[in-house]
């Protein structure tokens, strides 16, 4: 059940990633009236991918470490 969670959590950070480079793209272009707004909430996108995304690997690892240290050694 955890591994299903985090490829959910790999696919929700990835897609905020994907939005918030979007988000920031079309803020630093000179095409909206609202160019702030969009320009920081392309910033907190992009950090909340990167948190979850730092976050699910980091919890791979972990998960794989502890299956390579339950084997029995032969």
């Amino acid at each position: 059940m955890k591994r299903i969670w985090t490829l959910f959590e790999i696919f929700l950070s990835a897609t905020l990633l994907i939005a918030g480079l979007y988000m920031v793209h079309e803020g630093a272009s000179n095409k909206s009236s609202n160019e702030a707004a969009i320009l920081i909430g392309g910033a907190v996108c992009l950090t909340l991918g990167l948190m979850m995304l730092i976050s699910a690997v980091r919890s791979i690892l972990w998960h794989r470490g502890m299956v390579r240290d339950s084997m029995p050694n032969d």
